[in-house]
């Protein structure tokens, strides 16, 4: 079991989770604190992309305050993982679920689900920012804005028209896999970490089409990699076999295609 004891902090609406557990940091809030809101007015995703948070979708961020030196990506891909690892406790096992490099998840190849990982630094004391939205009790209605892009959005109620899913249900789900995963990762590395991911990941052996990003900017570069997608390695970035036969590592891009 998790040595951290989650604090939730349920709030109606919010510009964005993240914003608001970071405003709480000053004001004396503690490893574990939780905020979930019904829903956000300036939702984040990774490169600043918006995030379309209506009710109905479950939105949090937690705060971690690791007393050892760590690497944020390392609890990004783990939160991907954790998110992966409950989608599946709520579908049936032959729709397909699982991560895209490196930390949204996907049901039946389009998105409904993704994490945001910030950090900040307060004297010796690092904060960790982790950002979840995970489309549950969602019309397809409310993603018509979000069809057009390489994985298009989707929700639990698309997929399962029939079924309405408790929020709060879905939130200690994940809570319990994700605080599970990260005294694991304390305990043992980014190892325990890369097994678990690449064991949820969808794409291992597949032909993936990479856009290139720069390293401090979510700009695309205009570089296209085409290549069989092999994992990801010791830093957590993706490890592509291209055409001409190299092994090539990237920390930044985003996946735009899948060929299965």
């Amino acid at each position: 079991m998790s040595q951290v004891v989650p604090h939730i902090i349920r709030l109606d609406s919010v510009s964005s989770t993240q914003s608001e557990l970071k405003q709480r940091v000053p004001e004396g809030a503690q490893e574990g604190t939780v905020v979930v809101a019904k829903q956000q007015t300036e939702g984040r995703g990774r490169a600043e992309r918006h995030w379309h948070s209506p009710v109905g979708g479950l939105y949090f961020s937690i705060l971690l305050k690791p007393s050892l030196m760590i690497r944020p990506t390392d609890l990004a891909l783990l939160s991907g993982t954790a998110m992966a690892q409950t989608v599946k406790k709520y579908v049936p096992r032959e729709i397909p679920v699982g991560v895209k490099w490196p930390n949204d998840v996907l049901i039946q190849n389009k998105k409904v689900g993704g994490v945001l990982c910030e950090a900040s630094m307060a004297g010796e004391v690092t904060s960790v920012f982790i950002g979840a939205g995970l489309n549950i009790n969602i019309p397809p209605s409310e993603l018509t804005d979000f069809s057009h892009r390489p994985f298009k959005a989707t929700s639990f109620l698309e997929v399962l028209p029939d079924n309405h899913f408790a929020l709060e249900d879905v939130l200690q789900t994940f809570l319990r896999i994700f605080f599970n995963l990260y005294d694991q990762y304390l305990k043992e590395g980014f190892r325990s970490v890369q097994v678990a991911w690449e064991k949820e990941c969808l794409f291992l052996g597949k032909k993936i089409e990479l856009r290139e990003t720069g390293i401090r900017s979510s700009k695309e570069t205009g570089t296209i990699v085409q290549g069989t997608f092999l994992g990801i390695d010791e830093q957590g970035a993706l490890v592509v076999s291209t055409s001409d036969g190299d092994r090539k590592s990237y920390v930044t891009g985003e996946i735009t295609c899948c060929w299965y």
